[in-house]
């Protein structure tokens, strides 16, 4: 537990996918407590039980871990406490920059298409098969590690998908595997969100995401 310092930033990512900044306010040799700034527009309430993803930096790089919400600690700011670590990993830090987006995708969740051709080592040379069975979908978020989506197809967690993505003026098919998942049901249908994590990413695709990712950053900045 050396890598967590009392005082420092760690982000989370919540069960539906969407990820915040927050300060790590204390630690035991088996949890550790972090609280959010009231005044964070990303600001959520965690509940007990909820698994969530953590990352805490040093430098340029980071560990990256999965917790349990244990509970809310007492206190005027919101703080939380995690525990039950597991799956801890160092990653780079860029993997974890995230950029809002409105961008329509095309992904397909059949398990007949995304078994014909899971041995296909470039999906480029596939694209004409795996486009039969295309569905429409909006990336809410995107990172090199993997985006948020949103459709109308209710799709279990673990299930794994090919995604095709504008980046620029040219699109790309990733695979990928659902890891969190949500849903929202109102008078006009349910909608479904899903956190996908990107499977199999090379270093370069990785560079080539990011490259989208800051120019997302860019626009934004500029609106």
């Amino acid at each position: 537990m050396d890598f967590i310092k009392v005082g420092g930033k760690i982000q989370i990512t919540s069960e539906d996918g969407s990820t915040l900044e927050a300060m790590v306010a204390d630690k035991t040799d088996t949890t550790l407590d972090f609280s959010i700034p009231v005044d964070d527009k990303r600001f959520k309430l965690f509940h007990e039980g909820e698994q969530v993803e953590a990352v805490i930096f040093q430098q340029s790089k980071g560990t990256y871990f999965t917790g349990i919400i244990k509970g809310r600690a007492k206190g005027q700011v919101p703080t939380f406490t995690i525990g039950n670590f597991s799956n801890l990993k160092s990653i780079q830090r860029r993997n974890f920059v995230r950029a809002a987006c409105m961008e329509d995708i095309l992904y397909t969740a059949n398990d007949y298409v995304i078994n014909s051709v899971s041995f296909a080592t470039d999906l480029r040379r596939v694209t004409e098969e795996v486009g039969k069975y295309m569905k429409r979908g909006i990336m809410l978020d995107l990172s090199a590690g993997g985006i948020k989506l949103t459709c109308e197809e209710d799709i279990r967690e673990g299930q794994k998908l090919i995604m095709e993505i504008l980046l620029g003026n040219r699109s790309h098919l990733f695979r990928g595997t659902v890891m969190h998942r949500e849903l929202s049901v109102k008078p006009t249908g349910t909608k479904y969100y899903y956190g996908i994590r990107f499977d199999n990413v090379s270093e370069r695709t990785q560079e080539m995401i990011m490259n989208h990712v800051f120019q997302l950053m860019r626009k934004a900045r500029q609106k």
